[in-house]
């Protein structure tokens, strides 16, 4: 357990020394994961105990002694000002079930932050000087308010198209002068992530209702840990066809505990099948 909290200690003075967005002094609530998290949710009792046997471990292990060592790391991390380490933690910890209150907590506060960010931007003209130090600052933990700005500068630049002149002798413009397209790539891919992390945070912390509904678009899109949760979430309503189908495409994609699971609800359903038949 002290290896374990000295390890964690690392790590995560790592996370902050990483960081590099910081929050300003602005508040804001954001409506994203943070509201997610706290959303009431459906009874856990016997899916509790099954998914913890999926997360190989048992409930009434050692969590109650680790508590008091995650709670310090969780203070640690709402104390720097940096919301990068937060986004960080979370990510390195979204499928660790013994972290769930601090995921819920710290995912909370980095919706605040980048809510915050947000209402700072709002203020600001709507620039491409703006945008890339927005993208530069933000883009990583905050890019549904990055992505806003970007629509927002784009929609200015289309409403009222900014002459820049240029002396004759000066070099056809570059890039930088051609209109923004329509999506920036970089900004959707990180959202993309985000998505997907998502996900994976709403299962840990059993929010099953809400997790099957962000899940399905990374699932369909290849994330194969998305698509075990999806079959995980299948399999607890007894939609086993369907859970095998989701745990067929997340083996197919190399995930090992899919293609165990796989294995595993096949087998119960020839047995139900020959029980049947008898």
């Amino acid at each position: 357990m002290r290896a374990h909290y000295a390890f964690s200690v690392i790590a995560l003075s790592g996370l902050i020394l990483a960081g590099c967005s910081t929050l300003p002094g602005d508040d804001g609530v954001a409506a994203t994961t943070g509201e997610w998290l706290t959303r009431s949710g459906e009874a856990i009792g016997a899916q509790s105990r099954r998914l913890a046997e999926w997360f190989g471990r048992d409930e009434a292990s050692d969590d109650e002694a680790m508590r008091p060592e995650l709670l310090e790391e969780r203070q640690t991390l709402l104390d720097q000002p940096y919301i990068d380490p937060l986004t960080r933690y979370l990510e390195t910890h979204a499928e660790d079930p013994r972290y769930a209150d601090v995921l819920t907590d710290l995912s909370h506060e980095r919706d605040r932050r980048c809510a915050a960010i947000a209402n700072k931007y709002a203020e600001r003209p709507a620039s491409r000087e703006n945008l890339a130090l927005y993208r530069r600052g933000y883009l990583y933990s905050c890019p549904a308010e990055v992505n806003a700005f970007y629509a927002r500068v784009r929609k200015e630049e289309v409403r009222r198209p900014v002459a820049r002149p240029r002396p004759e002798s000066a070099p056809e413009p570059e890039t930088d002068d051609a209109p923004l397209a329509e999506h920036d790539e970089q900004v959707e891919e990180v959202l993309d992530r985000r998505k997907s992390n998502d996900c994976y945070l709403l299962f840990t912390i059993r929010n099953l209702g809400e997790a099957k509904e962000v899940c399905r678009t990374p699932a369909e899109q290849g994330d194969a840990r998305a698509q075990r949760h999806m079959g995980s979430m299948a399999e607890l309503e007894g939609q086993l066809e369907e859970a095998m189908r989701w745990y067929r495409r997340a083996a197919d994609n190399g995930d090992a505990q899919a293609r165990e699971r796989l294995e595993a609800v096949a087998a119960s359903s020839r047995d139900a099948g020959d029980e049947d038949a008898r």
